[in-house]
């Protein structure tokens, strides 16, 4: 009986292509994406599948969004780019703009960046220079949520506290504190007849004053931990931290990389927290930015942030940036998702539909051996299975049943296209659900 070859793909991919956060395993098929239409996309054998997680939570337009597609083409036929450090382009500069709107005030000016990490490397960098550009040497300590992720550069990793991600990649540098997760342990993990209580506030001050809080540039933090388990965290938080970075003249920096653009139900993940005097000192922007239609980030701080680099001794402004930060193809591609994004109401459609798909969810689930926990906001929604392996399980029937989900750890991550209509996120959920029933070997 003959064998089927490999394709060239297959073959180039298997001999050449080294896949991030992946393991090493010759026996391990992959799928060869080729094409993708709305929410759907489809492999080299012509199976289409359901994205339930916007590819890495960058696709919030879904594949094959006409209107990017063209605005990128214009551009790149027109000028694809320029080195901001000596010019401008129109795209760069509408875009920021653009972003200055979507902000609260005064958080007014945007550095580019062209990946998240990126814009978290910027971002460190940016707060640690403020307090040097005034005088204030002795503040280079960044504070972080110990369950956070803030990347795959140096900085991001060294202000994540998961030994997945920092092992073997030392020595990482010093200066970084990590603060108790905002969860319940106990809720998470199934426990019963526990005290539920949560750290916030005033663990975070006593953890910040044992290193002396004269020393702390930044605390760095996402609005709903994407990575670290779709870890909500209680109303009021960010503004808890807000005033304790305020007693302490300590800049606030929102990670919104995973949460901005309409993930979590508004604009930007932090406006969740409806307190006046909640918003940070630096916001970071990406993935959804450019809808995953090119690599894009965006570091968008207040105007005091800003005008400190004035007092720069060697340039009297920002000593950082990169060769194609705010390419011109790319801003022009994230003023085309925003115009979508805005203009179709996504962000109230992300609550809607994320609402009835994470209420399905916690009924149906209930009772469910193998589930500890269904919680997020919007369409960020996590499943919190009992364990890694079954979280793997779960994702790989529902790939069987032709859903693709999002598994990391022991969480499922459901975080479709933000175009995802009510019947299709539903079909999806269904789908998922029922994969979790058949690991726990459980009937319907």
């Amino acid at each position: 009986m003959s064998v089927a070859l490999p394709s060239p793909v297959r073959r180039a991919d298997t001999s050449h292509l080294w896949h991030p956060w992946s393991p090493i395993r010759a026996d391990a098929p992959r799928l060869v994406l080729t094409s993708g239409e709305g929410c759907r996309v489809t492999d080299d054998t012509g199976r289409t599948y359901l994205d339930l997680r916007a590819g890495t939570l960058n696709a919030i337009l879904g594949y094959g969004e006409r209107r990017v597609v063209d605005a990128i083409s214009r551009q790149a036929g027109q000028l694809m780019t320029w080195d901001l450090a000596e010019v401008t382009t129109e795209p760069a500069a509408l875009l920021a703009e653009r972003i200055a709107a979507v902000c609260p005030p005064p958080l007014s000016r945007t550095l580019f960046c062209n990946s998240g990490s990126e814009g978290i490397e910027a971002a460190l960098k940016i707060a640690r220079m403020f307090h040097w550009n005034r005088s204030d040497q002795e503040r280079t300590v960044v504070a972080s949520w110990a369950d956070g992720y803030h990347g795959a550069t140096t900085a991001g990793i060294a202000a994540t506290g998961a030994a997945f991600r920092r092992d073997g990649a030392g020595p990482l540098p010093d200066g970084y504190l990590h603060l108790a997760t905002p969860r319940c342990t106990g809720c998470a993990t199934g426990a019963g007849g526990h005290e539920c209580r949560i750290p916030g506030a005033g663990e975070w001050e006593a953890q910040i004053a044992a290193i002396g809080a004269h020393r702390v540039a930044a605390i760095v933090v996402e609005p709903v931990l994407s990575v670290g388990g779709v870890i909500v965290p209680p109303d009021g938080t960010l503004a808890e931290l807000r005033a304790l970075c305020d007693r302490h003249g300590i800049l606030l920096i929102a990670d919104e990389v995973a949460t901005g653009i309409g993930r979590t139900g508004h604009m930007l993940g932090f406006q969740h927290d409806l307190a006046a005097d909640a918003s940070p000192d630096i916001v970071v922007t990406s993935k959804g930015l450019a809808g995953g239609y090119a690599p894009l980030a965006a570091v968008t701080v207040h105007e005091g942030v800003y005008e400190a680099f004035a007092g720069d001794p060697y340039l009297g402004g920002l000593r950082h940036g990169h060769t194609t930060g705010g390419h011109a193809t790319a801003c022009a591609a994230a003023l085309a998702v925003l115009d979508i994004v805005e203009g179709e109401g996504l962000p109230a459609r992300a609550a809607a539909v994320g609402s009835v798909v994470q209420s399905y969810l916690s009924k149906d689930l209930v009772g469910c051996p193998v589930v500890r926990q269904v919680r997020g906001r919007g369409l960020l929604i996590g499943v919190e299975t009992a364990s890694i392996e079954a979280a793997q399980d779960v994702a790989t029937l529902a790939q069987q049943a032709g859903v693709l989900v999002r598994s990391f750890g022991p969480v499922l991550t459901i975080a479709p296209p933000l175009v995802i209509d009510e019947e299709d996120a539903l079909a999806g959920a269904r789908t998922v659900a029922d994969a979790l029933h058949a690991v726990a070997g459980g009937a319907r």
